[in-house]
């Protein structure tokens, strides 16, 4: 049986070019043209790495609980959804923290998987298995 890859693992081929591609756009709009020396790139970068591992850790977790207990699919949930609230929670203040860091553009790289995301609904159209 010939299956196609779900949404989300689609999304993980999309994500890795929009966040190069935004990453640099960043960093030519804010550092080159305006002139402003900051780390706005840098910390758009640092969010979608972040997000994107976490995502990653998720699918391998749940994609696992799956195939070998299903039945605890949804506590497995809850934590994974609890630590990645944590972990965005100490990224966040990390960046807050970290002059060189911006908070604000850290947030807006943990919602670059989102972003992917749509892209790939968009784009592969997403059918009801996906969903």
């Amino acid at each position: 049986m010939n299956e196609q890859p779900s949404l989300l693992v689609k999304t993980f081929a999309i994500v890795w070019p929009y966040v190069i591609v935004m990453s640099v756009l960043t960093f030519i709009v804010f550092d080159v043209i305006l002139a402003m020396e900051s780390a706005i790139a840098l910390s758009f970068f640092l969010g979608s790495v972040v997000t994107v591992m976490l995502w990653s850790m998720t699918y391998k977790s749940a994609f696992k609980a799956v195939n070998s207990n299903p039945e605890k699919l949804k506590s497995l949930s809850i934590r994974n959804y609890i630590i990645r609230f944590l972990f965005y929670a100490l990224i966040l203040v990390i960046a807050h923290f970290n002059t060189q860091l911006e908070p604000i553009a850290t947030f807006v790289g943990f919602t670059s998987f989102k972003v992917a995301l749509l892209i790939t609904s968009i784009l592969y159209g997403g059918s009801e298995h996906d969903a």
